[in-house]
C-alpha cells in the first residue's frame, strides 16, 4: 500500500509540472500573436479578445483543467493510501506493545513507571505513526517533485536554474544542524512528558488519601513543578522550529528575486521568452511546499526516531515467556509438594539479598505459615513460586521439577494468590470473582463468593453480581475487598494457593470462617498463608518465622511457643496488646 501510494503521488507531481507548462505556451502563444497582429489590428484589446486569441486561451485552459482535475484525484487516492495504511500501522503496533507488556517480567514494573508505560504505549506510538504517514508521503513528494521541477527547469534553462539554486547549500547546512538538534530534545521532552503523566496519574490514583490529608495544595504544586519543566523544555523545541520555517521562507524569497532578476536579463537579452520567466517563479514556488515540507519532514523524523528508540527498548526486553517451554501447549498435573533449595534472592539493581539461603519443604497438601517482622523477605519469597521473579541463588522445585522446566503458564494455572495490595477492576463485581476463570458459570462464582464469606455481602447490592465497582473496587469496604479477591482465587481451584496478609481487613469471626473451608480442601491444596495475627495461622501444619531474609524457626504454634524464641516473642506482644485492648 505504501509502495502504490508512493506511484500515485509520483503520478500526481508528473501531471503538477505540465501546469506552468501550459501557462508559458499560453503566454508565449499569446505574445506572438500580439507580435503578429499587432500591426493589422492596432488595438492590445481587440487582439485579446480576437477568435484566434480566444481558441488558444480555450484549448489550453481545458487542458489546464484536466491536469489539475488528474493531479487532485491522485492525491486523494495518494491520501487513501499511504496515511490510512500509517493508521493501521499504528493499530498494529499499539497491540503489540500492549501484548508485550503483558508478558514482560516484574522487574520491568520495578524499574519504569506506570506514566512513563503509558506515554511509550500511546504517544509514543502516535509519533512513529506520523513517520509512516505524513513523513513518508512528504518525503516522496519532496523527491519526485523536486526531481521533476529540476527536470524541467534543465529544459528550459541550465543557466537560470543554477542562479536560482544558489541558496539551496545553506539551507542544507541549516537543515542539518537543526535536525540534531529535534532528535536529541524531542528524547528529553519526551522522557519529561512520562514524568508529567505519571504524576497526574498517581494524583487521581491517591485522590481519596490527598483528601484526607488536605494535600490538595501540595500536590498540585509537585504537578506545577513537572509540567512548568516539560514547558521550558517544549519551548525551547518550539524556539528552533519556529526559527526554521522564517528562515526557509527567506531563502525561498531570494530564489524569487533571483530569478526575476536573472530572468529579466536573459529576457532583455532574447535568451528565454517572458512565458519562461512566469514558468520557472512557477517551479521555483513548486519547490516551496517540497523545501518547507522538508524541514517539517526533518522535525516529524526526529522525533518519530526518538519515539521509536524509547518503544524498541521496550520490545528488546527479554519477556518472561521467552524460554525453550515457551512453545509447549501440554496441560501439566501439579501435585503440589514445593521445595527451596539454598534459595537467595536479590531484587534487580540492587545487591543486597532479600532472601538468604532459604531451605524449606512443603508438603503436597500441607498448610504452612510465613511470620516475621517487615521486610524480612515474606512476600519476596513467596512471589518466587509463580515465578513473578525469578530466583538469585538456589533454585525452587514443584514435585520434583525446576519451577523453570514447567511452562510458565501453565505453571500459574495451578497458583491461586491473594495479595497483600488488593486490586479490582472497574468491572462487575461477578467478572472480578471470575478474572482468572475463562467461561465460569454464575454457579461457580457465586460458590467461590459463599467459601471466602462474601456472598451475602454482595446480594445486599441492588444489582447483586452484576455491580459495578469503582476505580479500584472504591465501592467496596477493605474487607470486603480482600475477601473478593479470595473468591478470585478459589474459583480457580489451585492446587497451590497463596495468601499474602490478605485476612488482615477481616473480622476474627469471618476469618475462622475462611479458614474453616480452606480445612476442608486439607490434603489437595497446599496453602501458604501470611500474617501479621497468631490467630491466623497457629492451625498451620508448619509454622516458619523469618528474620532478615533467612529462616530462623519453624515448627507447630506450640512447639514454637516452647522454644521462647522470635516466635513466642511475637506471641506474647500480640497477648498483651488484646489485653490492652480490653482496658
Amino acid at each position: 500500500m505504501m509502495i502504490l501510494g508512493a506511484l500515485f503521488l509520483t503520478a500526481a507531481n508528473f501531471f503538477l509540472i505540465w501546469i506552468p507548462v501550459m501557462i508559458r505556451r499560453t503566454m508565449d502563444e499569446v505574445q506572438l500573436l500580439l507580435e503578429e497582429q499587432g500591426e493589422l489590428s492596432g488595438s492590445f484589446v481587440d487582439i485579446l479578445f480576437s477568435p484566434e486569441a480566444g481558441a488558444i486561451l480555450a484549448y489550453n485552459s481545458m487542458i489546464l483543467v484536466g491536469t489539475v482535475f488528474l493531479h487532485g484525484i491522485l492525491l486523494f487516492a495518494t491520501r487513501q493510501t499511504i496515511i490510512v495504511t500509517s493508521r493501521k500501522v499504528e493499530f498494529d503496533m499499539r497491540n503489540d506493545i500492549v501484548k508485550k507488556l503483558m508478558e514482560l517480567p516484574q522487574t520491568f514494573y520495578k524499574k519504569y513507571t506506570s506514566g512513563e508505560i503509558f506515554v511509550r504505549a500511546s504517544e509514543d506510538v502516535n509519533k512513529v505513526r506520523e513517520y509512516y504517514g505524513p513523513v513518508i508521503m512528504y518525503s516522496v513528494n519532496t523527491i519526485t517533485r523536486a526531481g521533476f521541477v529540476l527536470t524541467m527547469m534543465v529544459i528550459v534553462n541550465v543557466d537560470l536554474m543554477f542562479w536560482a539554486l544558489i541558496p539551496l547549500p545553506f539551507l542544507s547546512i541549516f537543515a542539518y544542524w537543526i535536525t540534531g538538534f529535534i532528535h536529541k530534545h524531542s528524547i528529553i521532552i519526551q522522557e519529561q512528558y512520562s514524568v508529567l503523566t505519571g504524576r497526574a496519574q498517581e494524583t487521581f490514583n491517591s485522590i481519596r488519601l490527598i483528601k484526607a490529608y488536605n494535600r490538595e495544595s501540595f500536590e498540585q504544586d509537585k504537578f506545577e513543578v513537572e509540567s512548568e519543566a516539560y514547558r521550558k523544555k517544549k519551548l525551547r523545541l518550539d524556539l528552533i522550529e519556529s526559527l526554521f520555517h522564517p528562515a526557509l521562507n527567506f531563502l525561498i524569497g531570494i530564489s524569487l528575486i533571483i530569478v526575476i532578476w536573472r530572468g529579466g536579463v536573459m529576457a532583455i537579452e532574447g535568451t528565454i521568452t517572458i512565458g519562461n520567466i512566469a514558468e520557472f517563479l512557477i517551479y521555483v514556488a513548486y519547490l516551496i511546499w517540497p523545501v518547507a515540507a522538508l524541514g517539517y519532514t526533518m522535525n516529524r523524523f526526529q522525533k518519530s526516531l526518538a519515539s521509536w528508540e524509547r518503544i524498541k527498548e521496550v520490545l528488546d526486553i527479554k519477556t518472561e515467556f521467552d524460554d525453550p517451554q515457551k512453545q509447549i501447549a501440554e496441560n501439566i498435573d501439579i501435585v503440589g509438594r514445593i521445595e527451596f533449595n539454598k534459595v537467595g534472592f536479590r531484587y534487580p539493581d540492587s545487591d543486597i539479598l532479600v532472601l538468604e539461603d532459604v531451605d524449606l519443604t512443603i508438603e503436597a497438601g500441607q498448610t504452612i505459615a510465613i511470620v516475621g517482622r517487615t521486610g524480612s523477605g515474606k512476600t519476596s519469597l513467596v512471589q518466587l513460586i509463580p515465578r513473578l521473579f525469578d530466583t538469585s541463588l538456589g533454585e525452587i522445585r514443584i514435585d520434583g521439577k525446576p519451577i523453570q522446566e514447567y511452562p510458565i503458564r501453565e505453571l500459574r494455572k495451578h497458583i491461586g494468590v491473594v495479595s497483600q495490595d488488593t486490586f479490582l477492576f472497574s468491572d462487575s463485581i461477578g467478572d472480578n470473582i471470575a478474572f482468572g476463570v475463562e467461561h465460569a458459570t454464575q454457579e461457580q462464582i457465586e460458590e467461590a463468593a459463599d467459601q471466602a464469606q462474601v456472598k451475602e455481602n454482595i446480594l445486599d447490592f441492588e444489582k447483586k453480581f452484576q455491580t459495578i465497582l469503582g476505580e479500584r473496587g472504591i465501592t467496596l469496604s477493605g474487607g470486603q475487598k480482600q475477601r473478593t479477591a479470595i473468591a478470585r482465587a478459589l474459583i480457580k481451584n489451585p492446587k497451590i494457593l497463596i495468601l499474602d496478609d490478605s485476612l488482615s481487613a477481616v473480622d476474627t469471626k469471618t476469618e475462622d470462617a475462611i479458614l474453616g473451608h480452606l480445612r476442608k480442601d486439607v490434603g489437595s491444596r497446599t496453602t501458604i498463608m501470611i500474617s501479621h495475627r497468631i490467630s491466623t495461622i497457629k492451625d498451620a501444619d508448619v509454622i516458619y518465622y523469618l528474620e532478615g531474609g533467612k529462616i530462623v524457626e519453624h515448627g507447630t504454634h506450640e512447639e514454637l511457643i516452647q522454644r521462647k524464641g522470635f516466635y513466642n516473642a511475637m506471641y506474647n506482644k500480640q497477648l498483651l496488646e488484646q489485653e490492652l485492648e480490653k482496658i
